[in-house]
């Protein structure tokens, strides 16, 4: 049976106060309630207290325990919990009239109302005052000057819930935004002219102990704003939302901002008053952060970069620095972003001069200019940033370090730099477990370090695979079998052995093609090994391409053939196509470990051609 009415009771720390308050709940006349109490973190007595309560009224109370986390998340812990027709709040230190609930019920159930409000009673040591709602004649002029507390109202559980309305988490002052995003979803409010609930004032309490959150006005008045913006509610109750933040500006919230005794606090308090009431907004300060590349060029780290930092923007100050310039996804850089480049072109003397003027270049771009540095490549960008000032600084390892830099002296030199380097860092970010553990075997396990998976802009992906490609420069005379890679043509990424491979499958009587996208220093090489085989129709080079993803869409099989591997995105754009995947055992294994439709084959061309041909051969391919 579903209760009537569930009341939300979150505890910290009440131990002087919870035992009157409960009381007040279990002896109410309304036949049919649950009392939710959420016990946010108390390290006092107030547990063992609410623990006899439990043994007697087994069938009132739903007891449950969370870590500290503040009066909105207990209230919107209690909120997932409850199963009422109706919700109320009460604080813990708060107690109410034992009739309070069965009224309020009633006139909710006569009146059909989503909401019913009741006065109440400051209570002091003291003295007591009795608060009277003012008649409201309608929506607006609630809005104007409401009474935003929650624990003098009975709410309709399916209007909190369907809206998803629920307390600011963190932030004090968090009825006011409780009760305005709640506002537009009630049509109908009935008024209870009974003193039910006792709001007790004590001077250990939260509202009295809140100098250094009464910022926390501003971020409220702004969520709101906001909110009814989202809704398309705003141009409708300008007048009245207007004259709300006037009114808590210059009223409750100013009242607080002078009794506070740090001048320093209260000046920045009251500027900020005046900043938001003549904006209505917060000017708040973006972090400025910057990413360090070697060029924007097409690649998998860089791809990664520029939709990661497009998503960033919104909430950060970007800055891209590049080595060299006029990389092919500069252009796809959001607007807001900020590009530095360091030169337009490479030379013979580049290398040695960034190794010997790192220093300089670092502070003529860098230093002191961003909160967070990231070095997003291995290599003569993480040189640079390693210079020590204020920021944070984060290196983020995209490969397979031991291999990265080759073999013979300048491989050695670099390494035995690096390892001088990499201490400079805060943190290391690894973009798999695998190239932690080739760095780890390396260096040794001496850094802050973590495995982030690369992000990747799913929805992007497909939006350009359905761009038109003429499609007889890639399929012509292959129905099936069009074997596909993504790949900088380099020694790294293993080209020569799969043309090699490719030769050796035609020989074997299996039809197919293979497609290269991608473009590097090896291509010229790569053009002769073809003519050598006398592969020209069967294994193309289609360049580097912006969008390669129709091909991606295209293709019948997905091959990654590396030498060494960091994580391979590509392989995480073949898995959104559903693509059949064949790759070499390095790193790039773990975006495969779970895909069913995937070889991993050893790292050498017999095992890749008896990989291949398995696969080609395949019936149910």
């Amino acid at each position: 049976m579903i209760p009537k009415v569930s009341i939300i009771v979150p505890v910290y720390n009440v131990q002087n106060y919870i035992n009157r308050c409960l009381k007040s709940l279990v002896n109410q006349t309304l036949d049919d309630l649950e009392i939710i109490i959420v016990n946010d973190g108390s390290t006092d007595f107030s547990k063992e207290i609410i623990n006899k309560y439990m043994e007697k009224y087994q069938n009132k109370i739903r007891y449950f325990e969370k870590e500290n986390g503040g009066l909105s998340s207990a209230r919107n812990f209690g909120i997932k919990y409850a199963t009422g027709k109706y919700i109320a709040f009460l604080d813990s230190d708060d107690y109410v009239e034992k009739d309070m609930y069965k009224t309020m019920y009633e006139v909710a159930e006569k009146e059909n109302s989503e909401m019913v409000e009741c006065d109440f009673i400051w209570e002091y040591m003291d003295k007591k005052i009795f608060d009277k709602r003012r008649n409201y004649k309608n929506k607006r002029e609630i809005m104007k000057k409401p009474r935003v507390v929650a624990w003098n109202k009975l709410i309709k559980s399916e209007i909190i819930k369907s809206n998803e309305i629920f307390f600011p988490d963190g932030l004090i002052y968090e009825d006011i935004e409780f009760f305005y995003k709640l506002l537009p979803h009630i049509n109908k409010i009935s008024y209870v002219q009974k003193n039910f609930v006792h709001y007790v004032q004590r001077k250990d309490s939260l509202s009295n102990k809140q100098d250094n959150k009464t910022n926390d006005i501003f971020y409220i008045l702004k969520n709101v704003l906001e909110y009814y913006k989202k809704m398309g509610l705003y141009k409708e109750y300008n007048k009245e939302l207007n004259y709300m933040v006037r009114r808590i500006c210059l009223g409750s919230s100013l009242k607080r901002i002078l009794k506070i005794k740090d001048k320093k606090l209260k000046n920045n308090l009251l500027l900020r008053t005046l900043y938001f009431l003549i904006f209505k907004k917060i000017k708040e300060r973006k972090k400025n952060i910057v990413f360090g590349i070697t060029k924007l060029d097409i690649g998998g780290a860089e791809r990664v970069l520029v939709d990661m930092v497009n998503k960033l923007v919104e909430e950060y100050n970007i800055t891209i620095f590049t080595i060299y310039s006029n990389g092919i996804l500069e252009k796809e850089l959001n607007k807001n972003i900020n590009v530095i480049n360091l030169y337009k072109k490479q030379n013979v003397f580049t290398p040695i001069f960034l190794l010997l003027f790192g220093r300089i270049i670092y502070r003529k771009y860098l230093k002191n200019k961003f909160e967070i540095e990231v070095a997003f490549l291995e290599g003569p960008i993480t040189r640079i940033f390693k210079y020590k000032d204020n920021s944070k600084k984060i290196a983020w390892v995209h490969n397979d370090i031991k291999n990265v830099f080759g073999s013979g002296i300048k491989s050695w030199i670099k390494k035995e730099i690096d390892k001088y380097v990499y201490k400079k860092y805060d943190t290391i970010i690894f973009v798999s477990e695998e190239n932690r553990k080739s760095f780890n075997n390396l260096y040794g396990n001496k850094f802050n370090e973590k495995v982030i998976y690369n992000y990747i802009d799913i929805e992007r992906i497909k939006k350009f695979a359905n761009e038109k490609i003429k499609k007889e420069d890639i399929f012509e005379g292959c129905r099936n079998n069009k074997i596909l890679t993504i790949a900088r043509l380099t020694k790294q990424k293993g080209i020569d052995r799969l043309i090699r491979v490719h030769k050796k499958i035609i020989n074997k009587g299996i039809n197919h093609k293979i497609f290269v996208i991608g473009d590097g220093e090896e291509r010229k090489n790569l053009e002769n090994e073809i003519k050598k085989f006398e592969v020209q129709n069967s294994f193309i080079l289609l360049g580097a391409k912006e969008n390669p993803y129709p091909y991606l869409k295209e293709c019948d099989l997905f091959v990654l053939l590396s030498y060494y591997e960091g994580y391979g995105m590509v392989l995480e754009e073949a898995k959104i196509f559903d693509k059949p995947i064949v790759i070499t055992n390095t790193a790039a294994k773990e975006a495969v470990r779970n895909y069913d439709n995937s070889i991993i084959v050893e790292n050498n061309e017999e095992a890749i051609f008896q990989g291949l041909k398995k696969m080609l051969e395949r019936k149910d391919k």
